[in-house]
């Protein structure tokens, strides 16, 4: 009878903390509950400032052929004022990526990709990169628009955030539903409907702070100690980038951009050397990006000396492998 009043003391102690700390740390906005999305919760609604539309491969892509403000985008649905050929008499270099890829806020002719066209001689460079894609969608974009162009080389820049989004089926910012994946037995599947969690832990990952400060925690730990779902799950979609781009004959360079949430990545670092993955780390050595490279702080893009600085990186790479691209056939 004493054993059982001190557990439930105990648990009424642990209880009591809990809510406090839940009370706590709702005070801070980022720590406020912040569910993952799943397949089939949500259907998809315009987007707000009409710049996207749904596309049924990719998630979301801009309208085909729309001229909206500044940007303009081709037939397929990226920016650009001509349509991507396979056969554009000249090397193809394809650009995979989120917003960073695209480059909101600065001139077309000023994105990164663009740069590497005007800097190095017989190229195409198509820029397929599409604001809010996660890793998953970018692998998507590789394998399902860019390697059937045939080009010389593939070029897939991301920043952390992208990690995060591949754990999500919805990205409410842009209103539509995504390509999402799981990691069993070794393979990327598909996720589905049936894959969303019930019970309590549905609602402790809807109503719980402390849970959602434990997975920041976590994935804190994670960018230093690769460990647990959200590595795993994108380590393998970095696999299956490599291999896709390795069966199709093509090289590939990995560009990881630091952003305003995350800096240096120590895991990707180690990963990419173990896998001796063609990278260029912008978050530090002789092609860090610095303060002055970014359009602002609270916009968090990069400005025209930014995409320069990729731009230059990517230049060196091809220079220091000449027989990747310079000397590919002209497709």
């Amino acid at each position: 009878m004493r054993r059982g009043k001190k557990v439930l003391l105990l648990l009424g102690s642990v209880s009591l903390m809990l809510l406090m700390a839940e009370g706590i740390l709702r005070l801070f906005p980022p720590l406020r509950p912040m569910p993952q999305t799943y397949v089939g919760e949500y259907e998809n609604r315009p987007s707000g400032n009409g710049y996207l539309v749904a596309d049924s491969v990719l998630g979301w892509k801009m309208p085909a052929g729309a001229q909206l403000g500044n940007y303009r985008a081709n037939s397929q649905g990226f920016r650009a004022a001509v349509d991507f050929s396979s056969n554009p008499g000249c090397r193809i270099i394809a650009f995979a990526g989120d917003s960073f890829t695209f480059g909101p806020g600065v001139r077309v002719e000023q994105t990164f990709a663009s740069v590497v066209q005007t800097n190095v001689a017989a190229t195409c460079a198509y820029n397929m990169g599409v604001p809010g894609f996660g890793l998953d969608q970018i692998w998507q974009t590789v394998r399902t628009q860019a390697l059937p162009l045939h080009p010389a080389l593939v070029v897939v820049s991301f920043i952390s955030g992208d990690f995060t989004r591949s754990q999500d089926a919805y990205r409410p910012m842009e209103g539509f539903n995504k390509p999402t994946f799981k990691l069993v037995d070794g393979r990327l599947l598909s996720r589905t409907a049936a894959d969303r969690p019930s019970g309590l832990a549905q609602f402790v990952e809807s109503h719980s702070s402390v849970w959602r400060l434990l997975r920041l925690a976590d994935r804190a730990v994670a960018h230093h100690y690769p460990h647990g779902e959200w590595w795993n799950l994108n380590a393998a979609i970095l696999d299956a980038i490599r291999a896709d781009c390795r069966a199709a004959g093509v090289p590939i360079i990995f560009i990881y951009i630091p952003s305003r949430e995350w800096g240096a990545f120590p895991a990707l670092r180690d990963y990419m050397e173990r896998t001796s993955a063609n990278f260029i780390d912008l978050s530090q050595g002789p092609n860090a990006l610095t303060r002055d490279m970014y359009i602002s702080a609270a916009n968090g893009h990069l400005n025209p000396k930014g995409h320069q600085q990729v731009a230059a990186a990517v230049v060196q790479w091809m220079e220091n492998h000449p027989s990747s691209v310079v000397n590919a056939s002209v497709q």
